[in-house]
């Protein structure tokens, strides 16, 4: 098939012709110009550009998909990867370690006889991948940033938070967007690791938590945001110990009676959590909510889990997408459900894409959901349409 205009490029790569097609159809009608390849020895040449998603076999002839991610790799590849096996979900649990190990981003598995709403739901879990949303390559400075903070070119978009139950609002997570003024919008993976390298880390995230205490104010007048309000606290914060009362003092300033809630990652805690241990504690005892996010991605969840006063734990959202298609994944949520249930703490799942995701995470036992098939993160403004529009599914 032919690449359209202006969509992102989806490269299939699988030596069965009928299913190289199949899949294309899928891919283009999500949106993508698709180019599919049959023979994985040629594949050198449509490599470039990067596509913005890759579906590759990885039991071909010649040249198997393990060789070809460790090709990807050295090149640097920044595609969306989908994994396709007909082995068994451990082959591609595997790969998919392999690939994550090396740098390379898995958009999730698939194992074949393949069917076409599961590789939608894959190809459209982040619409416009991150490889090619406009102005995905632009390249900014310090300065650039630095001025970003002190002008206000900065804009949150917000993503719903809702009970599993009956669909009920309960919040959202603020998210920071960048309008630059010669690139548009840009996503937090062209700037957010660029302020947390430098002296800039701190600034951006109180500038984060102000935005979004002022945004979501009752006299705003727009919307109406009676539920809890999620904020990241990045690594850098974990040292300084005069976050609680920067915090206090923002909301004091603006008088806000919304509920803030500090969500903070695995990976965010140094590896001797004293600092860590008193600044969460501390924000604990002055009212605000506390969530580990990213469940099961780093390596002392446990651990933290036991010795951090967090109140909500939140699944990482690779684990809830993977679900449908595998078995380890499936077991590695339900497990962190039960985990969470026993500790007392409410627990939110990420990647809530499809339907069967909603059903499957209900019955399991899981409270709250956050992902696009309830809502993709929006301005501020249209968050009243959304909740007038939002109807949670009901089992037919």
């Amino acid at each position: 098939m032919s690449e359209t205009a202006g969509r992102p490029r989806a490269l299939i790569v699988d030596d069965e012709r009928d299913l190289c097609e199949f899949m294309a159809e899928v891919a283009e009608d999500a949106g993508f110009a698709p180019v599919t390849l049959s023979d994985p020895s040629a594949l050198e040449t449509v490599l470039a550009p990067d596509p913005a998603v890759l579906v590759l076999d990885l039991n071909m002839p010649g040249k198997d998909g393990i060789e070809v991610l460790r090709e990807l790799a050295a090149r640097g590849s920044q595609a969306g990867i989908v994994l396709v096996s007909g082995y068994d979900a451990g082959v591609l649990g595997a790969a998919r370690s392999l690939a994550k190990a090396q740098g390379l981003k898995v958009l999730g598995t698939l194992t074949k006889p393949i069917r076409a709403a599961q590789l939608a739901a894959l190809l459209a879990q982040h619409g416009a991948p991150a490889a090619s949303r406009p102005n995905a390559g632009a390249e900014v400075s310090l300065v650039e940033l630095r001025r970003a903070i002190e002008k206000s070119e900065l804009v949150l978009h917000y993503q719903p938070q809702v009970a599993l139950a009956d669909g009920a609002w309960v919040g959202a997570e603020a998210l920071v967007r960048w309008q630059h003024p010669r690139h548009g919008l840009l996503y937090p993976d062209r700037f957010v690791s660029l302020a947390e390298r430098s002296e800039l880390g701190l600034p951006l995230t109180l500038w984060v938590i102000q935005s979004a205490l002022a945004t979501c104010a009752p006299t705003t007048g727009g919307f109406d945001f009676s539920g809890t309000l999620s904020i990241n606290l990045p690594p850098i914060a974990m040292t300084d110990r005069s976050i609680p009362e920067q915090v206090v003092d923002l909301v004091s300033k603006l008088r806000s009676s919304v509920k803030l809630q500090v969500e903070v990652t695995e990976n965010s805690v140094p590896p001797d959590p004293v600092a860590a241990l008193e600044i969460l504690a501390r924000l604990r005892l002055k009212g605000f909510a506390l969530s580990i996010d990213d469940f099961g991605t780093g390596h002392s969840s446990l651990e933290q889990l036991r010795v951090l006063p967090f109140s909500e734990l939140k699944i990482d959202l690779n684990f809830v997408r993977a679900a449908q298609t595998d078995p380890k994944s499936r077991a590695i949520v339900e497990r962190s459900i039960q985990l969470g249930r026993d500790l007392g703490l409410t627990v939110l799942a990420e990647g809530v894409e499809t339907e069967w995701h909603w059903h499957w995470l209900r019955d399991a036992g899981c409270e709250l959901a956050q992902g696009y098939f309830v809502s993709r993160p929006v301005p501020v403004e249209q968050l009243a349409e959304w909740r007038k529009n939002w109807k949670a599914p009901r089992r037919g």
